[in-house]
């Protein structure tokens, strides 16, 4: 939870944040994906993915790029959550967020989700996969606007941006934001 009355602000993220998202992002991971994609394969993308260098370099492509954001949330000085999202694939694409364990269920998420909705020039689409056994992730996404658009191989997409030969089978939902034109 967040703290009461502790003032929560939603920031771009600079280079100096890359070890509190770390920090995060080592234990918030595998706590998802442990029994999704196994704790070794969610070890190794942990590893590649959550270095301090890994982040670094994430953080200052994403400030670098027009069409991308790498949010934190902080409250008293403390990182205690974090968004990525970048157009740098097919299509733009929420990769990645996250709030600490401990601070989970108090609104955080929910503020980078405004946060990021509130940067995104109108009318702008976006995707994201997400495990098919999160359902509680899934129904925070369909709160904030993303609607399923169908089923997918997700553990190919966690893989992106790690040295992993095979990936595990991981059977995950595209969602979208906003929902498609029918």
């Amino acid at each position: 939870m967040t703290k009461p009355g502790a003032t929560l602000v939603v920031r771009t993220a600079v280079m100096a944040d890359a070890p509190s998202v770390a920090a995060i992002g080592r234990v918030a991971f595998p706590a998802v994906h442990n029994d999704v994609v196994g704790p070794e394969f969610a070890a190794v993308v942990v590893e590649q993915t959550y270095s301090i260098q890994a982040l670094t370099e994430c953080i200052t492509r994403c400030t670098a790029a027009i069409d991308a954001e790498f949010l934190v949330a902080e409250q008293d000085g403390d990182v205690i959550g974090y968004l990525h999202y970048d157009s740098e694939g097919p299509e733009p694409e929420l990769h990645r967020i996250y709030v600490d364990p401990g601070r989970k269920r108090g609104g955080v998420g929910s503020a980078l989700m405004r946060e990021l909705h509130a940067r995104l020039p109108p009318g702008r689409q976006y995707v994201l996969f997400v495990a098919e056994a999160n359902t509680d992730a899934q129904a925070f996404y369909q709160r904030h606007g993303l609607v399923v658009e169908r089923k997918v191989e997700g553990g190919s997409h966690l893989a992106i941006g790690t040295k992993v030969d095979v990936p595990p089978p991981a059977p995950a939902l595209l969602m979208r934001y906003p929902a498609s034109p029918t």
